[in-house]
């Protein structure tokens, strides 16, 4: 028996896994898209086998999968955890609040919509740091000796740290900071991320399972802690693709979408790519819109390539091995967008288009 499964039947995966793409014209006959996909795919899930830190593929193309693998012992409705994919989430769901009218502008001070940290940090900066200073990875704290990992409420620790940097001056990647946007999301929806995420986000999407873990406190994380379905976290990816509409819904607004996912600022390491709103962006492309990526540690991916409608989503081992080798992102570059690449030309039209 095979170890991997592949699909290309859009029109069963769509009834199997709730897809619903957002457009108007009825779908590319089934026949047609899956011969396209069998070409294009064909030997991937072979390849992906000699790659022992990958547990889970899932490829979109135009908004169908058109692609999936899933190592023995891990099935599509296998919960991975996504690692710091967490924080794109926590973004789309600041953006969601911030259409809902919860936070009032991304420039709101993060010490009015939670006064109660207003007094733990003397330095003039911490009044000056926004909603907009934490999306963007330049809320100027310096680092900390200690781990994240810390003791006391995370929301505290993070705004009692000392500042480095003027906020918006510098990019540095600060999971505590992190946190204290996933504080700050949930002081202003009055519930908690996991919860505001299943009625708002996940539900419209057809998200059903998902986890996301809760600090000391019983505090939901902000750096860390989702877990989802593999086909979820592509989703997810569709979502931002497609500028935050779904099935005919503006889940997401779309000017939020699009600002979330350019370049505000050269980011830097641990990825090595310029940042958006919690997500990098990979602006080497000379396309109008660049590539966008949410990861985690050990080869978490949701890759999205809008100049071939190409979305990816990879579960990896979680381990320091598994970063180090880096088979995710050589997976998709070397090999998955090749593959696209080669055959895109052959690509079915789309029904009425």
């Amino acid at each position: 028996m095979l170890n991997h499964r592949t699909r290309v039947l859009a029109a069963l995966l769509w009834t199997a896994f709730g897809w619903a793409h957002a457009q108007t014209t009825p779908a590319s006959p089934p026949t047609a898209q899956q011969d396209f996909d069998t070409r294009t795919f064909a030997g991937l899930g072979h390849t992906i086998e000699a790659l022992p830190d990958i547990r889970s593929v899932v490829v979109l193309r135009r908004g169908r999968v058109a692609f999936e693998f899933h190592r023995s012992g891990h099935a599509p409705d296998s919960l991975h955890s996504v690692e710091s994919v967490t924080k794109s989430v926590l973004s789309t769901l600041v953006g969601i609040a911030l259409s809902q009218g919860h936070i009032a502008s991304l420039d709101q001070p993060v010490v009015t919509l939670m006064p109660e940290l207003a007094g733990l940090n003397a330095d003039p900066r911490a009044r000056q740091l926004s909603v907009r200073h934490l999306l963007t990875m330049t809320a100027g704290f310096a680092p900390s000796e200690r781990r994240f990992f810390d003791p006391k409420e995370r929301a505290q620790f993070a705004m009692s740290r000392p500042f480095e940097s003027d906020p918006g001056a510098a990019f540095r990647y600060d999971n505590p900071a992190a946190n204290l946007l996933a504080a700050v999301l949930a002081k202003a929806v009055g519930e908690t991320p996991a919860g505001y995420a299943q009625r708002q986000l996940f539900a419209p999407l057809g998200i059903v399972r998902s986890a996301w873990a809760v600090d000391e406190q019983g505090r939901h994380l902000g750096h860390t802690g989702l877990k989802l379905r593999t086909h979820d976290m592509a989703k997810v990816g569709q979502l931002l693709l497609q500028e935050g509409a779904w099935a005919g819904q503006q889940l997401l607004p779309r000017d939020f979408a699009l600002a979330a996912t350019r370049r505000h600022n050269a980011g830097g390491p641990p990825v090595g790519l310029a940042y958006g709103y919690l997500w990098w962006v990979d602006d080497a492309f000379d396309a109008p819109r660049k590539t966008f990526v949410a990861s985690g540690f050990g080869g978490q991916l949701v890759w999205v390539h809008p100049p071939l409608d190409l979305v990816v989503a990879v579960n990896a081992e979680v381990s320091q091995a598994s970063t180090a080798r880096n088979q995710a992102i050589h997976l998709i570059r070397k090999q998955i967008v090749p593959a696209v690449l080669k055959t895109q030309a052959e690509q079915p039209p789309r029904a009425g288009g």
